[in-house]
Protein backbone atom coordinates (compact mmCIF):
# COMPACT_ATOMS: atom_id res chain seq x y z
CA UNK A 1 0.00 0.00 0.00
CA UNK A 2 2.82 2.39 1.20
CA UNK A 3 4.79 1.77 -2.25
CA UNK A 4 0.97 2.07 -4.28
CA UNK A 5 0.81 5.78 -2.33
CA UNK A 6 4.27 6.12 -3.56
CA UNK A 7 4.07 5.75 -6.88
CA UNK A 8 0.61 7.32 -7.82
CA UNK A 9 2.32 10.58 -6.38
CA UNK A 10 4.84 10.12 -8.38
CA UNK A 11 2.46 9.16 -11.46
CA UNK A 12 0.25 12.36 -10.51
CA UNK A 13 3.12 14.67 -9.97
CA UNK A 14 4.85 13.86 -13.49
CA UNK A 15 1.18 14.18 -14.80
CA UNK A 16 0.83 17.98 -13.67
CA UNK A 17 4.54 18.73 -15.19
CA UNK A 18 3.86 17.21 -18.43
CA UNK A 19 0.57 19.60 -18.80
CA UNK A 20 2.10 22.40 -17.25
CA UNK A 21 4.81 22.07 -20.09
CA UNK A 22 2.84 21.41 -22.78
CA UNK A 23 2.82 24.47 -25.60
CA UNK A 24 -0.28 26.58 -24.83
CA UNK A 25 -1.86 27.75 -28.08
CA UNK A 26 -3.98 31.12 -28.35
CA UNK A 27 -6.02 32.18 -31.04
CA UNK A 28 -5.08 35.04 -32.88
CA UNK A 29 -7.55 37.41 -34.74
CA UNK A 30 -6.03 39.12 -37.65
CA UNK A 31 -7.32 40.46 -41.06
CA UNK A 32 -7.67 41.44 -43.60
CA UNK A 33 -5.85 38.40 -45.61
CA UNK A 34 -2.66 39.77 -47.16
CA UNK A 35 -2.37 42.84 -44.71
CA UNK A 36 0.87 43.80 -42.96
CA UNK A 37 -1.00 42.75 -39.91
CA UNK A 38 -1.59 39.13 -41.32
CA UNK A 39 1.83 38.85 -42.69
CA UNK A 40 3.01 39.71 -39.35
CA UNK A 41 1.24 36.91 -37.41
CA UNK A 42 1.85 34.64 -40.03
CA UNK A 43 5.80 35.06 -38.88
CA UNK A 44 4.44 35.37 -35.47
CA UNK A 45 2.89 31.20 -36.08
CA UNK A 46 6.49 30.00 -37.77
CA UNK A 47 9.14 31.39 -35.15
CA UNK A 48 7.11 30.81 -31.95
CA UNK A 49 6.66 27.37 -33.84
CA UNK A 50 10.53 27.10 -35.03
CA UNK A 51 11.97 28.26 -31.74
CA UNK A 52 10.08 25.56 -29.41
CA UNK A 53 8.07 28.22 -27.64
CA UNK A 54 5.70 26.62 -24.76
CA UNK A 55 3.27 29.86 -26.02
CA UNK A 56 1.88 29.05 -29.41
CA UNK A 57 -0.58 30.67 -31.54
CA UNK A 58 -3.42 30.01 -34.00
CA UNK A 59 -4.80 32.49 -36.71
CA UNK A 60 -8.35 33.43 -36.83
CA UNK A 61 -9.05 35.58 -39.92
CA UNK A 62 -11.62 38.52 -40.00
CA UNK A 63 -12.19 41.39 -42.70
CA UNK A 64 -10.43 43.82 -40.28
CA UNK A 65 -9.66 45.35 -36.79
CA UNK A 66 -13.75 45.63 -35.81
CA UNK A 67 -14.06 42.10 -36.51
CA UNK A 68 -10.80 41.50 -34.79
CA UNK A 69 -11.97 43.64 -31.70
CA UNK A 70 -15.38 41.98 -31.78
CA UNK A 71 -13.67 37.98 -31.39
CA UNK A 72 -11.85 39.00 -28.55
CA UNK A 73 -14.82 40.36 -27.12
CA UNK A 74 -17.03 37.86 -27.56
CA UNK A 75 -14.62 35.15 -26.22
CA UNK A 76 -13.19 33.69 -29.54
CA UNK A 77 -10.37 34.61 -29.63
CA UNK A 78 -7.37 35.41 -27.08
CA UNK A 79 -5.79 37.85 -28.67
CA UNK A 80 -6.32 40.60 -31.67
CA UNK A 81 -3.92 43.01 -33.50
CA UNK A 82 -5.81 45.95 -34.25
CA UNK A 83 -5.44 49.80 -34.89
CA UNK A 84 -7.44 51.83 -31.83
CA UNK A 85 -8.41 54.53 -33.89
CA UNK A 86 -10.35 52.03 -36.12
CA UNK A 87 -12.01 49.78 -33.13
CA UNK A 88 -10.46 48.94 -29.46
CA UNK A 89 -11.90 46.03 -27.62
CA UNK A 90 -13.83 46.40 -24.46
CA UNK A 91 -12.59 42.98 -22.88
CA UNK A 92 -8.70 43.16 -23.71
CA UNK A 93 -5.60 45.41 -23.09
CA UNK A 94 -2.34 45.82 -24.71
CA UNK A 95 0.20 43.24 -25.06
CA UNK A 96 2.98 44.35 -27.65
CA UNK A 97 2.63 47.70 -30.54
CA UNK A 98 3.09 45.61 -33.75
CA UNK A 99 3.93 48.78 -35.34
CA UNK A 100 4.04 52.74 -35.24
CA UNK A 101 2.90 54.65 -38.52
CA UNK A 102 3.24 58.58 -38.67
CA UNK A 103 0.77 59.82 -40.72
CA UNK A 104 1.71 63.11 -43.27
CA UNK A 105 0.71 64.38 -46.22
CA UNK A 106 2.77 64.07 -49.60
CA UNK A 107 2.54 66.95 -52.46
CA UNK A 108 4.69 67.55 -55.46
CA UNK A 109 6.37 71.20 -55.65
CA UNK A 110 4.55 72.43 -58.79
CA UNK A 111 1.08 72.23 -56.59
CA UNK A 112 1.78 75.19 -54.28
CA UNK A 113 0.64 73.25 -51.44
CA UNK A 114 2.74 74.31 -48.15
CA UNK A 115 0.09 73.45 -45.15
CA UNK A 116 -2.69 71.44 -44.19
CA UNK A 117 -5.25 74.97 -44.74
CA UNK A 118 -3.62 75.00 -48.48
CA UNK A 119 -5.43 71.68 -49.25
CA UNK A 120 -8.86 73.31 -49.50
CA UNK A 121 -9.88 73.24 -53.05
CA UNK A 122 -7.71 70.21 -53.69
CA UNK A 123 -8.23 66.75 -54.61
CA UNK A 124 -6.58 64.49 -51.93
CA UNK A 125 -5.71 60.73 -51.91
CA UNK A 126 -5.66 58.39 -49.59
CA UNK A 127 -5.74 54.26 -49.98
CA UNK A 128 -9.24 53.19 -48.50
CA UNK A 129 -8.76 49.89 -47.20
CA UNK A 130 -8.59 50.01 -44.12
CA UNK A 131 -12.10 52.34 -43.84
CA UNK A 132 -10.55 53.56 -41.18
CA UNK A 133 -8.16 55.84 -43.32
CA UNK A 134 -10.71 57.92 -44.03
CA UNK A 135 -12.39 58.74 -40.79
CA UNK A 136 -8.46 59.75 -39.69
CA UNK A 137 -8.08 62.15 -42.91
CA UNK A 138 -10.95 63.58 -41.90
CA UNK A 139 -10.06 63.86 -38.05
CA UNK A 140 -6.84 65.54 -38.95
CA UNK A 141 -8.76 67.82 -41.63
CA UNK A 142 -10.96 69.12 -39.12
CA UNK A 143 -8.38 70.26 -37.12
CA UNK A 144 -7.74 73.09 -39.34
CA UNK A 145 -11.47 73.64 -40.31
CA UNK A 146 -11.28 72.25 -43.55
CA UNK A 147 -15.06 71.08 -44.41
CA UNK A 148 -15.60 68.36 -46.14
CA UNK A 149 -17.66 70.19 -49.08
CA UNK A 150 -14.50 72.20 -49.74
CA UNK A 151 -12.17 69.49 -50.87
CA UNK A 152 -12.53 65.89 -53.11
CA UNK A 153 -11.20 63.07 -50.98
CA UNK A 154 -10.28 60.21 -53.60
CA UNK A 155 -10.39 56.82 -51.82
CA UNK A 156 -7.63 54.70 -54.00
CA UNK A 157 -6.50 51.04 -53.92
CA UNK A 158 -2.82 50.53 -53.02
CA UNK A 159 -1.85 50.25 -56.30
CA UNK A 160 -3.80 52.85 -57.91
CA UNK A 161 -1.81 55.62 -56.26
CA UNK A 162 1.13 56.37 -58.16
CA UNK A 163 -1.54 56.26 -61.38
CA UNK A 164 -3.79 58.89 -59.77
CA UNK A 165 -0.85 60.77 -59.19
CA UNK A 166 0.57 60.49 -63.20
CA UNK A 167 -3.28 61.49 -64.39
CA UNK A 168 -3.47 64.45 -61.92
CA UNK A 169 -6.25 63.26 -60.20
CA UNK A 170 -4.74 64.00 -56.85
CA UNK A 171 -3.13 67.25 -55.89
CA UNK A 172 -1.51 65.41 -52.79
CA UNK A 173 -2.06 61.81 -51.00
CA UNK A 174 -2.43 61.08 -47.63
CA UNK A 175 -0.26 58.29 -46.16
CA UNK A 176 -0.47 56.41 -43.52
CA UNK A 177 2.38 53.67 -44.17
CA UNK A 178 5.20 52.90 -41.13
CA UNK A 179 7.91 55.25 -41.66
CA UNK A 180 11.16 53.14 -43.16
CA UNK A 181 8.69 50.37 -44.68
CA UNK A 182 8.96 48.97 -47.37
CA UNK A 183 5.71 49.90 -48.84
CA UNK A 184 6.44 53.41 -48.12
CA UNK A 185 10.06 54.09 -49.24
CA UNK A 186 8.89 52.54 -52.00
CA UNK A 187 5.89 54.48 -52.92
CA UNK A 188 8.07 57.51 -52.27
CA UNK A 189 10.15 56.79 -55.15
CA UNK A 190 7.10 56.17 -56.99
CA UNK A 191 5.38 59.58 -57.01
CA UNK A 192 8.65 61.44 -57.37
CA UNK A 193 8.87 59.21 -60.82
CA UNK A 194 5.46 60.19 -61.23
CA UNK A 195 5.38 64.19 -60.44
CA UNK A 196 8.79 64.45 -61.97
CA UNK A 197 10.50 65.96 -58.89
CA UNK A 198 11.30 65.18 -55.16
CA UNK A 199 7.40 65.34 -53.12
CA UNK A 200 6.72 67.59 -50.32
CA UNK A 201 6.10 66.33 -47.37
CA UNK A 202 3.06 68.47 -45.09
CA UNK A 203 3.65 68.11 -41.27
CA UNK A 204 0.73 67.78 -38.47
CA UNK A 205 1.92 70.32 -36.57
CA UNK A 206 -1.17 70.25 -34.03
CA UNK A 207 -0.17 66.80 -33.19
CA UNK A 208 -0.58 67.12 -29.63
CA UNK A 209 -4.24 68.99 -29.83
CA UNK A 210 -5.43 65.97 -31.96
CA UNK A 211 -3.99 63.82 -29.30
CA UNK A 212 -5.52 65.22 -26.31
CA UNK A 213 -8.87 64.62 -27.92
CA UNK A 214 -8.54 61.29 -29.46
CA UNK A 215 -7.29 58.64 -26.99
CA UNK A 216 -6.22 56.03 -29.82
CA UNK A 217 -4.17 58.59 -31.29
CA UNK A 218 -0.71 59.92 -30.26
CA UNK A 219 1.92 62.09 -31.04
CA UNK A 220 5.08 61.38 -33.05
CA UNK A 221 7.95 62.71 -34.87
CA UNK A 222 9.59 61.59 -38.32
CA UNK A 223 13.09 61.81 -37.45
CA UNK A 224 15.00 63.71 -40.11
CA UNK A 225 16.16 61.50 -43.08
CA UNK A 226 14.04 58.34 -41.61
CA UNK A 227 12.75 58.48 -45.23
CA UNK A 228 16.05 58.32 -46.98
CA UNK A 229 17.46 60.08 -49.54
CA UNK A 230 20.04 62.52 -50.33
CA UNK A 231 19.63 65.38 -49.24
CA UNK A 232 17.68 63.31 -46.63
CA UNK A 233 13.81 63.37 -46.56
CA UNK A 234 12.83 65.30 -44.34
CA UNK A 235 15.30 67.80 -44.47
CA UNK A 236 14.59 68.32 -40.28
CA UNK A 237 12.43 66.39 -37.72
CA UNK A 238 8.52 66.49 -39.37
CA UNK A 239 6.32 66.64 -35.95
CA UNK A 240 3.05 64.59 -36.87
CA UNK A 241 0.71 62.16 -35.10
CA UNK A 242 1.25 58.98 -34.80
CA UNK A 243 -1.01 55.74 -35.03
CA UNK A 244 -0.20 52.38 -33.78
CA UNK A 245 -1.39 49.37 -34.46
CA UNK A 246 -1.61 46.62 -31.13
CA UNK A 247 -1.50 42.95 -29.85
CA UNK A 248 -4.47 43.39 -27.69
CA UNK A 249 -4.71 40.12 -25.14
CA UNK A 250 -7.70 39.49 -23.25
CA UNK A 251 -8.01 40.57 -19.92
CA UNK A 252 -8.92 37.31 -18.85
CA UNK A 253 -5.90 35.97 -19.99
CA UNK A 254 -3.40 34.53 -17.07
CA UNK A 255 -0.76 37.11 -16.30
CA UNK A 256 2.34 34.51 -16.78
CA UNK A 257 0.80 33.38 -20.49
CA UNK A 258 0.68 36.71 -21.10
CA UNK A 259 4.50 37.98 -20.35
CA UNK A 260 5.80 34.95 -21.73
CA UNK A 261 4.11 35.37 -24.77
CA UNK A 262 5.52 39.19 -24.72
CA UNK A 263 9.22 37.64 -23.99
CA UNK A 264 9.07 35.33 -27.23
CA UNK A 265 7.65 37.75 -29.83
CA UNK A 266 9.97 39.84 -28.82
CA UNK A 267 13.09 37.77 -29.06
CA UNK A 268 11.67 36.97 -32.63
CA UNK A 269 12.97 40.06 -33.76
CA UNK A 270 16.66 38.88 -34.55
CA UNK A 271 15.64 35.55 -35.99
CA UNK A 272 13.33 36.78 -37.97
CA UNK A 273 14.85 40.04 -39.19
CA UNK A 274 16.18 38.84 -42.29
CA UNK A 275 12.98 37.48 -43.84
CA UNK A 276 10.09 39.29 -42.06
CA UNK A 277 11.87 43.04 -41.84
CA UNK A 278 8.49 44.34 -40.62
CA UNK A 279 8.93 42.68 -37.18
CA UNK A 280 11.66 45.66 -36.31
CA UNK A 281 8.70 47.34 -35.44
CA UNK A 282 7.83 45.69 -32.32
CA UNK A 283 8.14 47.90 -29.50
CA UNK A 284 6.95 47.54 -25.77
CA UNK A 285 3.72 49.52 -24.52
CA UNK A 286 4.39 51.95 -22.13
CA UNK A 287 3.40 51.06 -18.68
CA UNK A 288 3.06 54.78 -16.86
CA UNK A 289 -0.35 55.60 -15.61
CA UNK A 290 -0.97 57.88 -17.61
CA UNK A 291 -0.36 55.73 -21.18
CA UNK A 292 -2.78 56.38 -23.89
CA UNK A 293 -4.18 52.94 -23.69
CA UNK A 294 -4.14 50.34 -20.89
CA UNK A 295 -1.48 47.29 -20.75
CA UNK A 296 -1.99 44.18 -19.97
CA UNK A 297 -0.66 43.14 -16.34
CA UNK A 298 0.90 40.20 -17.52
CA UNK A 299 2.61 42.41 -20.30
CA UNK A 300 4.03 44.74 -17.94
CA UNK A 301 5.04 42.81 -15.16
CA UNK A 302 7.61 41.74 -17.91
CA UNK A 303 8.26 45.08 -19.05
CA UNK A 304 8.86 46.29 -15.63
CA UNK A 305 10.80 43.39 -14.39
CA UNK A 306 8.36 42.16 -12.10
CA UNK A 307 7.19 38.99 -13.74
CA UNK A 308 6.82 35.89 -11.55
CA UNK A 309 8.96 33.20 -11.47
CA UNK A 310 7.96 29.57 -11.73
CA UNK A 311 7.92 28.92 -7.80
CA UNK A 312 6.53 32.25 -6.96
CA UNK A 313 3.45 32.06 -9.72
CA UNK A 314 3.02 28.43 -8.29
CA UNK A 315 5.03 28.34 -5.13
CA UNK A 316 1.24 28.41 -3.05
CA UNK A 317 0.31 25.21 -4.90
CA UNK A 318 3.68 23.13 -4.17
CA UNK A 319 2.96 24.34 -0.57
CA UNK A 320 -0.03 22.68 -0.44
CA UNK A 321 0.75 20.13 -2.11
CA UNK A 322 3.26 19.27 0.38
CA UNK A 323 0.61 19.67 3.11
CA UNK A 324 -1.61 16.98 1.12
CA UNK A 325 0.71 14.55 0.78
CA UNK A 326 1.95 14.79 4.60
CA UNK A 327 -1.38 14.70 5.64
CA UNK A 328 -1.97 11.72 3.02
CA UNK A 329 1.39 9.87 4.54
CA UNK A 330 0.55 10.02 8.06
CA UNK A 331 -2.67 8.41 6.79
CA UNK A 332 -0.97 5.75 5.34
CA UNK A 333 1.91 5.60 8.61
CA UNK A 334 -1.55 5.18 10.49
CA UNK A 335 -3.20 2.33 8.72
CA UNK A 336 -0.26 0.52 7.95
CA UNK A 337 0.65 0.82 11.52
CA UNK A 338 -2.82 -0.75 12.55
CA UNK A 339 -2.79 -3.19 10.16
CA UNK A 340 0.56 -4.26 11.24
CA UNK A 341 -0.73 -4.11 15.00
CA UNK A 342 -3.55 -6.52 14.19
CA UNK A 343 -1.36 -8.97 12.49
CA UNK A 344 1.02 -9.13 15.62
CA UNK A 345 -2.42 -9.52 17.76
CA UNK A 346 -3.15 -12.24 15.45
CA UNK A 347 0.08 -13.90 15.59
CA UNK A 348 0.45 -13.66 18.99
CA UNK A 349 -3.07 -15.53 19.65
CA UNK A 350 -1.62 -18.87 19.60
CA UNK A 351 0.57 -18.15 22.85
CA UNK A 352 -3.04 -17.76 24.69
CA UNK A 353 -4.06 -20.99 23.12
CA UNK A 354 -0.20 -22.33 25.22
CA UNK A 355 -0.97 -21.30 28.41
CA UNK A 356 -4.87 -22.19 28.45
CA UNK A 357 -3.39 -25.88 27.38
CA UNK A 358 -1.13 -25.79 30.64
CA UNK A 359 -3.63 -25.97 33.01
CA UNK A 360 -5.67 -28.33 31.01
CA UNK A 361 -2.46 -30.79 30.52
CA UNK A 362 -2.07 -30.70 34.47
CA UNK A 363 -5.59 -31.73 34.68
CA UNK A 364 -5.70 -34.52 32.46
CA UNK A 365 -6.71 -37.67 33.06
CA UNK A 366 -6.34 -39.38 29.80
CA UNK A 367 -2.57 -40.23 28.55
CA UNK A 368 -4.32 -40.57 24.53
CA UNK A 369 -5.30 -36.74 25.22
CA UNK A 370 -1.90 -35.67 26.04
CA UNK A 371 -0.97 -36.44 22.35
CA UNK A 372 -3.62 -34.63 20.81
CA UNK A 373 -1.84 -31.22 22.76
CA UNK A 374 1.32 -32.59 21.69
CA UNK A 375 -0.03 -32.22 18.38
CA UNK A 376 -2.16 -28.82 18.69
CA UNK A 377 1.17 -27.62 20.41
CA UNK A 378 3.12 -28.74 16.99
CA UNK A 379 0.25 -26.70 15.11
CA UNK A 380 1.36 -23.83 16.68
CA UNK A 381 4.68 -24.00 16.79
CA UNK A 382 4.09 -24.24 12.83
CA UNK A 383 1.88 -20.92 12.43
CA UNK A 384 4.69 -19.48 14.83
CA UNK A 385 7.25 -19.92 12.32
CA UNK A 386 5.68 -18.94 9.15
CA UNK A 387 4.56 -15.90 11.07
CA UNK A 388 8.50 -14.66 12.11
CA UNK A 389 9.02 -15.74 8.47
CA UNK A 390 6.58 -12.98 7.54
CA UNK A 391 7.67 -10.40 10.09
CA UNK A 392 4.59 -10.12 11.93
CA UNK A 393 6.33 -12.24 15.00
CA UNK A 394 9.61 -10.67 16.16
CA UNK A 395 12.38 -11.99 18.59
CA UNK A 396 10.71 -11.27 21.90
CA UNK A 397 7.67 -12.57 21.10
CA UNK A 398 9.31 -16.04 19.49
CA UNK A 399 11.30 -15.94 22.61
CA UNK A 400 8.00 -15.65 24.54
CA UNK A 401 6.70 -18.79 22.56
CA UNK A 402 9.94 -20.57 23.29
CA UNK A 403 9.27 -20.67 26.74
CA UNK A 404 5.54 -21.30 26.38
CA UNK A 405 6.66 -24.45 23.98
CA UNK A 406 8.93 -25.67 27.04
CA UNK A 407 6.37 -25.33 29.15
CA UNK A 408 3.81 -27.12 27.41
CA UNK A 409 6.54 -29.91 26.84
CA UNK A 410 7.41 -30.14 30.46
CA UNK A 411 3.81 -30.22 31.48
CA UNK A 412 3.03 -32.92 29.23
CA UNK A 413 5.99 -35.33 29.91
CA UNK A 414 5.51 -34.34 33.77
CA UNK A 415 2.04 -34.99 33.21
CA UNK A 416 2.45 -38.74 31.72
CA UNK A 417 4.62 -39.69 34.32
CA UNK A 418 2.36 -39.22 36.91
CA UNK A 419 -0.50 -40.91 34.90
CA UNK A 420 2.16 -43.98 34.36
CA UNK A 421 3.28 -44.04 37.85
CA UNK A 422 -0.90 -44.21 38.76
CA UNK A 423 -1.32 -47.08 36.49
CA UNK A 424 1.44 -49.08 37.97
CA UNK A 425 -0.16 -48.32 41.72
CA UNK A 426 -3.40 -49.12 40.15
CA UNK A 427 -2.04 -52.98 39.13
Amino acid sequence: MALAGVLAIFGIAASVFYVLNQPKTLRLAVGPLGSEDARLAAGFVQGLSREKSQIRVRLVLTEGSEESAKRIDEGQAELAIVRPDIALPEQADTALIIRRSFPFFITSKDSAIGRIADLRGRKIGVVRDPKGNLALLKLVLEQYEVRAEEIEIVALGRDEVVAAAQEKRIDAFFSINAVGSRTNNEGLARLRSAWGNDPVLIPIREADAIAARHRPIETGEIVRGALGGDPPRPAENLPTIAITSRLMAAQSLDDGTVGDLVKALLGLRMTLAGELPSIQGLEAPSTDKDAPLSVHSGAAAFIDGEQETFFERYGDWFYLGVMVLSVVGTGFAGLLSQESAARRRKAMAGLDRLVAMLSAIRAEEDDRALITYEREADAVLADVLSNFSQGDVDAAGLAAYRLAMDQVGRAVAERRLVLVEAQAQND
